[in-house]
């Protein structure tokens, strides 16, 4: 295991909301950390890492969406007994299982910050290049790159056999996106929706989908990329953010060094 890569967890004995991280595949919940300094002290967190990442190629080959879907739901049915109020914060496959829960559980799920949403999905060139690169561990020298490189938990390796197993893996997260797409009208809890206008991953067409959504707010971000979000929407984002935490628990968010939460 790459020790990068680990589960963020902070209990607070006191604290009658907790925030859930579910990152997406391939990634690790410290693609998160430039949203922690802002949650309250006072607040639970919790974003697992989904078995098989932070690990080898061939770690992830060996797992199954079936494995990460019953990490999340064993996770959710621990806290829903202690938390009156979830708030979640989601990332790419992570909004998909975020969707899910705020169906299943619409009345602790009070409110949801996505990123990223994969509706519909495609791969520019671009994104199928950054990912080889990567994969095979070298060194970014654009931002769009450096940021994918920081949410890339697998371990570097440039062995394409490694990669065979993980087929398996991107067909059972078509088939989520066609179940979360088959259900999505039904879900009720307040989501505040950024997508990428240069996103490499996730297509324009996922937009529509999206809007009409009942209890979706659509935010565009015209500078970002997947994983790529520069100041200025960086800082729209943490506007929002701060904003959720605060309508959830009637706290403003706090501003603090991140490594307080391990």
């Amino acid at each position: 295991m790459n020790p990068k890569y680990h589960d963020i967890i902070r209990e607070c004995p006191a604290a009658d909301t907790a925030v859930i991280l579910l990152h997406g595949i391939l990634s690790a919940p410290q693609f998160f950390d430039f949203l922690l300094p802002e949650i309250p002290e006072t607040v639970s967190v919790y974003g697992l890492l989904l078995d098989g990442h932070g690990a080898s190629p061939e770690a992830l080959a060996h797992t199954s969406m079936q494995k990460w879907k019953q990490q999340i739901r064993n996770l959710t049915e621990k806290l829903l007994p202690r938390y009156e109020k979830i708030l979640i914060a989601a990332h790419s496959m992570g909004t998909l299982f975020a969707l899910e829960l705020a169906e299943a559980y619409p009345e602790q799920i009070r409110r949801m910050l996505l990123l990223g949403v994969p509706l519909r999905v495609h791969l520019t060139p671009f994104g199928a290049g950054c990912s080889l690169l990567a994969a095979c561990g070298y060194q970014p020298q654009n931002e769009k790159l450096a940021a994918m490189e920081h949410a890339y938990s697998i371990r570097h390796d440039c062995n394409p056999l490694h990669y065979a197993g993980w087929l398996p893996r991107y067909q059972e997260l078509f088939a989520e996106i066609d179940r979360v797409n088959a259900m999505r009208m039904q879900v009720r809890v307040p989501c505040e929706v950024y997508q990428s206008a240069s996103d490499e991953l996730v297509s324009p067409d996922a937009l529509p989908l999206l809007y009409e959504m009942p209890a979706v707010r659509l935010h565009v971000l015209r500078h970002s990329s997947h994983f790529y979000f520069p100041p200025q929407d960086q800082s729209r984002l943490l506007h929002t953010w701060r904003k959720l935490i605060r309508q959830t628990t009637g706290q403003n968010g706090t501003p603090r060094p991140a490594e307080n939460i391990q």
